[in-house]
């Protein structure tokens, strides 16, 4: 009796390493991502779709860059997100903490938000509605020398 009661204890343990060691695995191999130092290790993993993640701070503002995965055999998907506006309007305080998705073309040198064509999501709808409004100003603004050029058409 005690030598089966001992059998199965021991098939629980190994049971259990053998589940700690499949959940480990998983963990490195679908959600695990790199912190990037520097934007080479950033671009190196798009290069490659490698799951990494970068902070981009500069006078103005914070960014994250996570590559998530391969998009397809060209690109791959990468999420942006605004961290934290450090100088600018009030509407551009609005983004922080706003994300988007976007496909980028492996080998690619620009950040994601220099082309948003390739993006969606919460943080491109207020990018551009900021451009949009920005232009709408621009264009109340200089009314009259709109006017004379299109007048000359």
């Amino acid at each position: 009796m005690k030598k089966r009661g001992l059998i199965s204890v021991k098939i629980i343990i190994i049971a259990v390493i053998v589940v700690a060691i499949i959940v480990a695995a998983g963990y490195f191999l679908f959600v695990y991502t790199k912190l990037c130092g520097d934007e080479e290790c950033f671009f190196s993993g798009v290069d490659n779709c490698k799951r990494v993640s970068f902070y981009k701070e500069d006078s103005q503002s914070v960014w994250l860059y996570s590559v998530k995965g391969t998009h397809d055999k060209t690109s791959c998907d990468v999420s942006v997100g605004l961290v934290k506006i450090k100088q600018g309007t009030v509407e551009l305080e609005k983004l922080q903490g706003r994300e988007m998705n976007c496909i980028v073309d492996r080998g690619s040198r620009t950040y994601p938000e220099q082309t948003l064509s390739g993006c969606n999501g919460m943080l491109k709808e207020g990018m551009q509605e900021i451009i949009i409004q920005r232009m709408h100003n621009y264009i109340l603004q200089n009314i009259g020398e709109v006017k004379q050029g299109f007048s000359g058409i």
